[in-house]
């Protein structure tokens, strides 16, 4: 009996590495399509367009949006599968969270005709607030997702030595039987039309997942037929310690960056796609399918930034080419790296890295935001 037990344990390791491996494969060979397509789009939206054409553009933009969502939810799904996330632990105030977060979803509560409120708190924690909000985000999808009617409430309670984040629902509820279950991944209930604007099944699973990464409680109480609330127990931030508010850096996108770039890509759709768009940020670039060409442009002409993909020709990768260009040019070169990967070994690799990576598929908006990212961090150390 201790041997089949045995036999059944390794068997069940065998089969969730090989599910692991599959999401990762299926992910990385979707992203890169879905990248150069979120890409070229955009760059039509800024063409002069009839208003039929405006809205059959619109349409199909929605259709890419839910296939990168899909794509993304992969990715989050397979950070926590690969143990590569580490939480960066700071003092918050849940507030400017929970704004954030209403300003987002508000809208898809308006077209359901849900009523969505949140109330005001001045409560601070101690957590990694970027993983704080992607619970709360999975959480209140969800909360709007399969509820038909009524609203949903976003509060925060103080007990203890803990704040209690909470989101409640009036939605179908969840039997007894079933309130475990749907921690688990790619578990769905309501959906048996597998409806892809419903999602994959994952979002309670990453919630949980991240939550177990933190540390801290995430559990639900549901009726049948009368909504669930869900609970994510935290830290309480004590007087002593600073309090840092999680504020994005606004950008303003219309600022042209006037750098040189050199992307590096093996894939024609997608450099042509990167090079209308960096032109558009008013870059210079050149365009580069290999290492060997990389090197070769980068003394004819240095670059002040790169952008390479992970993946690039003879089965070499854009660390490579990184390594060698600051080589080249300096340790300082600036450099991001762009990716549909999300196998555990590779997540493990970019992290170690410490290069800045981006995960198929990027929109406009983030690349914009990396591209400053990196270009800031340089001149802070050159100030400092």
């Amino acid at each position: 009996m201790e041997e089949e037990l045995i036999v059944a344990k390794h068997q069940a390791e065998d089969a969730n590495l090989a599910k692991s491996k599959f999401l990762a494969a299926a992910s990385h060979d979707l992203r890169q399509p879905i990248h150069a397509q979120g890409l070229f789009l955009d760059l039509l939206f800024r063409t002069e367009l009839t208003p039929q054409q405006r809205e059959l553009l619109t349409s199909v933009s929605a259709a890419n949006t839910v296939s990168a969502e899909m794509l993304n939810t992969l990715l989050d799904f397979s950070c926590i599968e690969a143990g590569v996330i580490e939480p960066q632990v700071q003092v918050f105030c849940l507030q400017a969270m929970l704004n954030k977060i209403e300003r987002e979803f508000m809208p898809q509560a308006d077209i359901k005709g849900l009523s969505y409120r949140s109330r005001e708190t001045s409560l601070m924690v101690k957590s990694d607030p970027l993983l704080i909000e992607l619970i709360l985000r999975n959480l209140v999808s969800n909360a709007i997702r399969y509820n038909k009617s009524g609203g949903l409430l976003v509060v925060c309670r103080k007990r203890s030595d803990q704040v209690v984040l909470e989101v409640w629902d009036t939605g179908m509820g969840i039997a007894p039987a079933f309130q475990q279950e749907v921690f688990h991944e790619f578990h769905q209930l309501g959906n048996p039309e597998r409806d892809s604007h419903k999602g994959l099944g994952l979002g309670l699973a990453i919630a949980k997942g991240m939550a177990r990464v933190l540390g801290c409680d995430l559990w639900m109480i549901s009726t049948l037929h009368r909504g669930s609330v869900f609970r994510l127990a935290l830290p309480i931030a004590t007087a002593a310690e600073i309090p840092v508010e999680l504020i994005a850096p606004e950008y303003d996108y219309t600022r042209p960056i006037n750098v040189r770039a050199l992307i590096i890509d093996d894939d024609q759709t997608v450099c042509a796609a990167m090079l209308h768009l960096m032109r558009d940020c008013g870059c210079e670039c050149d365009v580069a399918g290999s290492i060997e060409e990389a090197l070769e442009l980068a003394r004819i002409r240095a670059p002040d930034l790169v952008i390479s993909d992970y993946y690039l020709r003879e089965q070499r990768t854009g660390l490579e080419a990184i390594v060698a260009l600051r080589i080249l040019l300096g340790n300082n070169l600036p450099a991001l790296l762009i990716t549909g990967d999300t196998a555990p070994d590779r997540l493990r690799e970019a992290q170690a890295s410490c290069i800045p990576i981006m995960h198929k598929p990027v929109t406009p908006s983030h690349l914009y935001r990396g591209l400053v990212m990196v270009l800031d961090k340089l001149r802070r150390s050159e100030v400092g």
